[in-house]
């Protein structure tokens, strides 16, 4: 396993979605009275190792969060029993011993074993004082299950780790077994894993199964290759089922329902106008599920109607039909009431996984079906939006139809597509881009979509890029403003190539991981956008001439490519940004005094500090004082670095080695001396001293002195 840059080991992707959905789903919920003297990581590590015994009680009772917190009982006197549960029969009683690992690399040892294995002897002879008091609500329960002849106890041994034990544990834990069930089973153990507990938040996850009923006349059925229904329903029942579960219908539809369209329209409009004709004039509707339950009305004949309960239902083909039906049904129900709709029902139980995306994907005909549709189909898609919400706890949509989240809140595919396309090494994916992301999903050899979600990115990758896209997006804006006439058509019509170039500059290295300094990344891009925008002007201009048509140079991949390698080698050798024509410039334009500095830039510019200066880390606040003070003393190189003239990471911190921008560094600081209640911003030069004065402080004289210059 490869390490951080503060030495630690990283945490799997796997590891980290549990060890969030622990923190989070069980705040509040354990017992942490006892846990107090503890700060930072030491808190988390206990906290996650009770976490983890509640999910495991989760997994094997099926009770609630709330429930399974309340079964923890890890402290001082567990006698190695972090958490109990008894079945409310008495019959069933569950001990768990749990071992959180951040590296994914949790077991038992044999002397945890034999602790484990003693606590259990002792609850077998009733010796229930030797517990601590969170053993108290469950000892009535507990004395009544010892005296049960249907007693059954369960050892549940929980590792975020591999589901392995050592062959030693194994061999006391069957010795255990063989001596407790001597007169018949009564004890058995079972081990869950780090895989276990990531299955159980995928469940979490999985939408509740859709069942839905409808009155089929005129049926066929068929059994082979799998049970199949088609006939006509009252469309009266196809609109409950939209008014009963909306757009959940559609999950495994390549698209949701596209409102208002044309088709849409004229299927609203023969259920108004002409009821009696709709079943002739509409294609139907497909339905997957996973059973269906006939229930005959008179008898089980073709020409007598059969109500059919259809379990784990999704509308594969026929979703605009569904909507429009609802639509007419609210605007009026007497009308559209007279009207039937074809209906196939498909119950493919276990065979879905083998028939439904072709079906899904034949049946797809009646408004047109885009490339776009069909990555609805793809199962990376789902795979993006599962690890957007265990990860980041945000939205991620890919279906067309499916309203985008907000900003704060998440992304959609074509967000993401477009992003990736900008952050690909080569230009020529971002020129497609600006052209409309329908290029984007093209597949093939030459295809856009293959080299963007062939090799799944992780959430955390696709949401950085997003938001950098975001954040140059906005430094455009305002660049735009500062441009007059053909440059600011340049700033405009090149905007993904842009974007582009700003990303290649960025360094992306660990932008997958759960670390990775987000702030300081998006802090960079406004600076770098105003050199790649002059650097982009100079050579389009130098290149193609003054009157060439941005048209053309904006859409041929061959010119972007060369403009871009152009751009590139300028602003990577720090060579002197161009200076803008006069008619670039909006008329009149008047210098605005900048407010404050950028302290890094200004003091590197002036060479105000020498390379290996060293300064020292001063916290601001009193809370920021009381959280790393104690982290700080541990180690007198966790408070100074050493000054390098770089206008991104200037400082070289002493406790690894390292290069940090002053802000970076700081919360970097805060992250590994647990400040857990840090301020949203920070200003991070203010807090690096050297001679009495902060970074900040020398950047300012420096700025004041210019200006009266």
């Amino acid at each position: 396993m490869t390490a951080r840059q503060d030495g630690s080991p990283r945490i799997p992707t796997q590891v980290q979605h549990v060890r969030q959905a622990l923190l989070r789903d069980y705040e509040g919920l354990i017992h942490e009275d006892d846990l107090k003297g503890y700060q930072g990581s030491a808190w988390e590590q206990r906290f996650l190792s009770r976490a983890l015994a509640a999910s495991a009680v989760r997994r094997v009772t099926g009770c609630d969060h709330r429930t399974a917190g309340k079964a923890v009982t890890d402290g001082e006197n567990d006698q190695g029993i972090d958490a109990l549960a008894v079945d409310e029969t008495s019959r069933y009683v569950w001990l768990v011993q749990a071992k959180w690992s951040d590296a994914g690399k949790g077991k038992m040892d044999l002397g945890e074993a034999l602790k484990f294995i003693e606590g259990l002897r002792l609850i077998e002879r009733r010796q229930f004082d030797a517990f601590n008091s969170k053993f108290d609500p469950v000892k009535g329960q507990l004395d009544a299950a010892m005296g049960d002849p249907r007693l059954q106890i369960k050892l549940v041994i929980a590792l975020m780790g591999p589901a392995d034990l050592s062959k030693a544990v194994q061999d006391v834990l069957d010795r255990t077994c063989e001596e407790f069930n001597y007169r018949g089973p009564m004890l058995d153990f079972r081990v869950l894993g780090a895989a276990d507990f990531h299955e159980q938040l995928r469940q979490d996850l999985a939408p509740t199964p859709i069942n839905v009923e409808a009155t089929m006349s005129r049926w066929i059925k068929r059994d082979t290759p799998f049970e199949a229904w088609q006939g006509t329903v009252a469309v009266r029942d196809v609109a409950k089922w939209f008014s009963d579960h909306g757009d959940r219908l559609y999950e495994q539809n390549v698209r949701k329902s596209l409102g208002l369209t044309r088709i849409n329209s004229g299927i609203k409009e023969t259920l108004l106008n002409e009821p009696e004709n709709f079943w002739y004039f509409n294609n139907g509707i497909t339905v997957l599920c996973d059973s269906i339950e006939p229930h005959w009305l008179r008898r089980r004949h073709p020409d007598e109607p059969v109500k059919l309960t259809m379990n784990g239902v999704s509308v594969v083909n026929g979703a605009q039909t569904v909507s429009a039906i609802h639509e007419a049904m609210q605007q009026n129900e007497e009308r559209v009431d007279d009207a039937d709709v074809t209906i196939r029902a498909f119950s493919l139980g276990q065979d879905r996984s083998t028939y439904a995306k072709r079906i899904t994907e034949t049946t797809n005909t009646q408004n047109d079906v885009s490339e776009r549709d069909f990555i609805a189909l793809d199962t990376t898609q789902a795979r993006i939006r599962e690890d957007f919400l265990l990860s980041l706890g945000k939205l991620y949509v890919f279906k067309r139809g499916e309203p985008d989240p907000s900003p704060q809140a998440g992304c959609s595919v074509e967000h993401a597509a477009e992003a990736l396309a900008c952050a690909h090494r080569s230009p020529e994916l971002a020129v497609r881009a600006s052209q409309g992301t329908e290029s984007l999903w093209e597949r093939g050899s030459s295809g856009a979509y293959p080299r963007l979600f062939g090799e799944q990115p992780t959430a955390h990758r696709v949401w950085r890029l997003v938001q950098a896209r975001r954040v140059v997006g906005t430094a455009l804006e305002s660049i735009r403003k500062e441009l007059h006439g053909r440059a600011k058509d340049m700033a405009r019509r090149g905007e993904l190539l842009i974007t582009h170039l700003v990303f290649q500059l960025l360094d992306l290295e660990e932008v997958d991981e759960f670390g990775f300094d987000e702030e300081a990344m998006l802090a960079s891009i406004p600076e770098l956008a105003k050199q790649v925008v002059s650097w982009l002007i100079y050579h389009v201009d130098a290149e193609y001439g003054q009157n060439s048509f941005l048209t053309t140079t904006f859409t041929d991949e061959t010119r972007c490519k060369n403009i871009a390698k152009l751009v590139l080698d300028d602003v990577r050798h720090g060579r002197t940004v161009p200076e803008l024509r006069d008619d670039y410039l909006p008329p009149r334009r008047k210098p605005r005094r900048q407010r404050r500095p950028n302290a890094v830039p200004t003091l590197v510019n002036a060479r105000a500090i020498d390379d290996g200066t060293p300064l020292t880390y001063r916290p601001e606040s009193g809370n920021e004082v009381t959280a790393v003070e104690g982290w700080l003393a541990e180690d007198p190189r966790r408070k100074t670095a050493t000054w390098v003239n770089d206008r991104r990471k200037c400082l070289l911190w002493a406790y690894d080695g390292e290069a940090y921008s002053p802000t970076g560094l700081v919360i970097h600081i805060w992250e590994l001396a647990g400040y857990e209640r840090s301020p949203v911003s920070v200003h991070g030069p203010r807090r690096w001293w050297l001679d009495g004065k902060s970074l900040w402080d020398l950047a300012v004289e420096i700025f004041d002195r210019n200006e009266a210059g």
